[in-house]
């Protein structure tokens, strides 16, 4: 049952994503060829032109890519937990830990998918316009500096993520305990988290190395998913208040 939850948060989205997705990595081609005749001759006032434009529409696609993947989290949690929905998905033979893990997986995938696609796309782009000079400053540079944490990158980046995806769960949640107002107050909610956990981070940061840094990252993310999670979790279970 866990995995049927699992599919359903794919299920209706797929053909919008994968044309968006589509979308930026064609384009990114297309200002990639663009650039890469540019930087072969002179430069010629109608392609720097097109070539602003094409920037303008990728950046414009990026954005909608980001937004569509937040506003894509936000829905599936709240519109099948505390809506009308909401109903069928408490009512089914599951528990609230599966649930949430299971919103918390698709939402995740989602989340990397779009993060992929965006360097995906950036890596098109410049590699076309400067292929040579580009992939051996790139393969120095990381060589130089990412070797050795690497890893510890990967797993700040994963912990990063979800401890953001929570930390919207939780704001969700708190808003649904009113009758009134539930969005702006979830809005409300969230704010307020961040600008703890900014105070909270701006008096415990470490200025170390890298790798002390993104441990600390890592520590904290960890902390405060669990945090979020068992909060929502608490709500789910005790505190619903559909409408």
């Amino acid at each position: 049952m866990f995995w049927n939850l699992v599919r359903y948060e794919f299920k209706n989205v797929n053909k919008w994503f994968l044309a968006l997705y589509a979308a930026v990595l064609s384009l990114s081609v297309i200002i990639g060829i663009q650039g890469s005749s540019l930087s072969s001759t002179y430069y010629q006032d109608k392609g720097v032109v097109m070539l602003v434009f094409l920037s303008l529409v990728f950046g414009g696609l990026v954005i909608t890519l980001s937004i569509s993947t937040l506003i894509l989290i936000i829905q599936r949690f709240k519109r099948s937990v505390y809506d009308r929905r909401g109903y069928l998905t408490l009512t089914l033979p599951v528990s609230e830990h599966q649930i949430l893990s299971a919103k918390l997986l698709g939402a995740f995938v989602w989340s990397l998918t779009s993060t992929v696609v965006f360097l995906f796309s950036l890596y098109i782009i410049i590699s076309m316009i400067q292929p040579d000079a580009f992939l051996s400053s790139f393969a120095e540079y990381m060589l130089k500096n990412y070797t050795d944490n690497f890893w510890l990158a990967l797993i700040s980046y994963i912990f990063n993520t979800l401890a953001g995806i929570l930390c919207i769960y939780l704001s969700i949640s708190i808003g649904q305990l009113f009758n009134e107002y539930r969005t702006a107050l979830a809005v409300v909610a969230y704010i307020a988290i961040q600008v703890v956990l900014g105070f909270i981070t701006l008096n415990l940061r470490i200025d170390f190395d890298y790798n002390w840094v993104l441990s600390f990252e890592i520590f904290k993310d960890l902390i405060l998913s669990v945090g979020c999670y068992l909060g929502t979790y608490y709500i789910l279970k005790n505190k619903v208040n559909l409408q």
